[in-house]
């Protein structure tokens, strides 16, 4: 709200902020985890649901090439992915 008080305070000499030019204007970050979650999705063609399911929950994929592009990403064995309980 702080910079919506200020913009006005200025009058009409600043060009008008829109959403999509405030959205435009944020810095691009890095968040690897999501990054990741997202990735996944898109190689394997699930939605990143499915995708934090698998992370969080264990829960393997049903399509055993699903568990070789995870492999391929991580480089960990499909073997080791989940620990066995």
């Amino acid at each position: 709200m702080r910079v919506i008080e200020t913009q006005e305070h200025l009058g009409e000499n600043l060009p008008k902020m829109t959403l999509r030019g405030y959205y435009d204007s944020l810095p691009n970050s890095s968040h690897p985890k999501t990054e990741f979650v997202n990735e996944v999705a898109s190689k394997t063609g699930v939605s990143t649901a499915t995708v934090r399911n698998w992370i969080s929950y264990g829960m393997k994929p049903n399509n055993p090439k699903h568990c070789e592009i995870l492999s391929e990403i991580t480089g960990i064995p499909v073997d080791d992915l989940w620990d066995e309980a």
